[in-house]
């Protein structure tokens, strides 16, 4: 008995986590609301609070489960001495990697959002996970690029990772694509051209 009610808990928390990353995707956390999480989720808005505490909560285990595989892929960034594709490819393909409930985002529009717009502490967390990695890439890849000083060389990051998440609305079109750099060879030739002169 325990287990089908643990089944139960865990669907529910997975049905609430879907409907708030919809919801997040398509209209930002702002639109995140406890009564919006019951009414997409088809389920009563006070389970948010049951489950998760409020959205605070939520998105902290929306943050968690967006980068923490990001994260793990990262852990293997090739160091000073790999090719520069190898380097940009071990940090690109995790910025396009589907969003942790709604494969048809992205993981990183999800954790933009929470940085942007959620507590400074998840912003904290977030920001932190993405400075190391830029700071790691940055070391592989000043080897291989002299011509540019290091300020040069982390704004260009800057804008290669800004353009991995794409302009707004962040949407998928219609038939599922994301949009021009929604590929992953698309992006390794948007960040060559980018890292060139």
């Amino acid at each position: 008995m325990a287990s089908v009610e643990a089944s139960r808990s865990d669907e529910t928390r997975t049905r609430l986590l879907q409907a708030a990353e919809r919801i997040l995707i398509a209209q930002g956390v702002h639109a995140l609301t406890v009564r919006r999480v019951g009414a997409v989720s088809g389920l009563n808005g006070t389970l948010v609070t049951y489950h998760f505490g409020g959205i605070v909560g939520l998105l902290t285990e929306l943050a968690q489960r967006n980068l923490a595989p990001m994260v793990a892929d990262w852990a293997g960034l090739p160091a000073a001495g790999e090719s520069p594709d190898t380097v940009l490819g071990a940090w690109l393909r995790p910025l396009l990697r589907p969003a942790a409930f709604n494969p048809e985002g992205r993981a990183l529009i999800v954790l933009d959002e929470i940085a942007a717009h959620g507590s400074a502490e998840l912003r904290d967390e977030v920001m932190a996970a993405m400075v190391a990695t830029s700071d790691a890439v940055q070391r592989a890849l000043t080897p291989h690029l002299p011509q540019l000083d290091a300020h040069t060389l982390r704004a260009r990051l800057r804008f290669i990772a800004g353009a991995a998440l794409g302009p707004p609305p962040r949407l998928p079109a219609p038939g599922g694509s994301l949009g021009d750099l929604a590929s992953f060879d698309q992006l390794l030739a948007f960040a060559r051209a980018a890292l060139g002169d």
